[in-house]
């Protein structure tokens, strides 16, 4: 399995989901620390071993609900899901929400480089990851190409993969670099849809992939790899300001942005586009519909918090449009 990972031969979608049960089981510690709360290092702890504690008790008391069978899934997800979430992991989820005093380190560290950096890591692991795995893609139609074999469907896909990859790792530089928060969004909602936004684009590329006529595959290609070129050179001008969840860093607004407040959701929603043109299918148009949904959402929540954090922003608002200079 880490074989897999490592080659970038791992779904993305699979990936998602581990990495989705390992954040739920880290739950406890995650909320204790964003609360800076004061028995954060006694939660963080007990959330490490809190699996081997469950699994330890439950064999020695309740024997008879350990044994599963291998070959039943059913019964594997049970053991698991009491050995994982089971009533210690409740408890500790409920001392972590309890009523506290602030740790006045903790929270002097969350307004370090430091905290913002680690925040990140998932981010930078995702991104890294999804440059990882067009690499095999990019070596067969390199191959291709060198040994002039390609076909003009073959130059246009390397092109556009490697503008792909090349977004990716542009993302994984900006958010290694990127300047510290100066203001975030409050409340939950905001990190919802800036999380799900993000990732929800990944459901297209589980669907399987229809069979296009080359005219429909160059067009795919292209958008592909006009979004992907359009998105690296915003987010080179957009620089040590970039966020995924609405965070004020930097006002910028020139390049790009002396046109339209979201050039970079602009771009994207070309990418997505040509991904879910590539796919042609219901699911793939509904994902993509409501991937341009959340980008809206997150725009607004995005001009709150740079709203609230830098006062020439009503002005710079008042003379651009959100997405398309002059219409949008």
């Amino acid at each position: 399995m880490l074989q897999q990972i490592l080659t970038g031969q791992t779904k993305g979608a699979a990936l998602l989901m581990g990495a989705a049960i390992l954040f739920l089981y880290l739950l406890p510690a995650a909320i204790a620390f964003a609360r800076a709360h004061r028995r954060f290092l006694p939660i963080l702890g007990v959330n490490l071993l809190i699996s081997v504690i469950q699994a330890f008790i439950a064999s020695l008391l309740f024997p008879a609900i350990m044994v599963f069978d291998q070959h039943d899934p059913a019964s594997v997800f049970k053991v698991a899901g009491l050995v994982t979430f089971g009533p210690g992991w409740l408890a500790l989820l409920v001392w972590s929400l309890a009523p506290t005093t602030r740790d006045p380190r903790l929270e002097r560290f969350k307004q370090t480089k430091t905290y913002d950096t680690i925040v990140a890591l998932p981010l930078i692991l995702w991104f890294a990851y999804g440059a990882l795995q067009l690499r095999a893609i990019l070596v067969y139609d390199g191959t291709l190409m060198m040994a002039g074999t390609a076909s003009l469907f073959i130059w246009v896909q390397f092109v556009a993969l490697s503008m792909a990859a090349l977004f990716d790792l542009l993302l994984v530089y900006l958010l290694v670099v990127r300047d510290r928060a100066v203001g975030r969004s409050r409340g939950v909602w905001p990190r919802v849809f800036g999380v799900v936004g993000t990732f929800m684009g990944v459901g297209i590329l589980q669907l399987p992939v229809a069979q296009l006529s080359l005219s429909m595959q160059l067009l795919a290609a292209v958008l592909i790899g006009v979004g992907s070129l359009g998105s690296a050179l915003v987010l080179w001008r957009l620089g040590k300001s970039f966020s995924i969840m609405p965070e004020a860093r930097k006002l910028v607004t020139g390049g790009p942005y002396a046109y339209a407040r979201h050039p970079l959701y602009s771009v994207e929603i070309i990418t997505i586009v040509g991904t879910a043109l590539q796919f042609a299918a219901p699911w793939a148009w509904i994902i993509a519909a409501l991937v341009v949904i959340l980008l809206w959402i997150r725009s607004h929540f995005e001009e709150q918090v740079l709203a609230e954090n830098f006062p020439e922003y009503g002005a710079y608002r008042a003379r651009t449009k959100r997405f398309i200079p002059g219409l949008i």
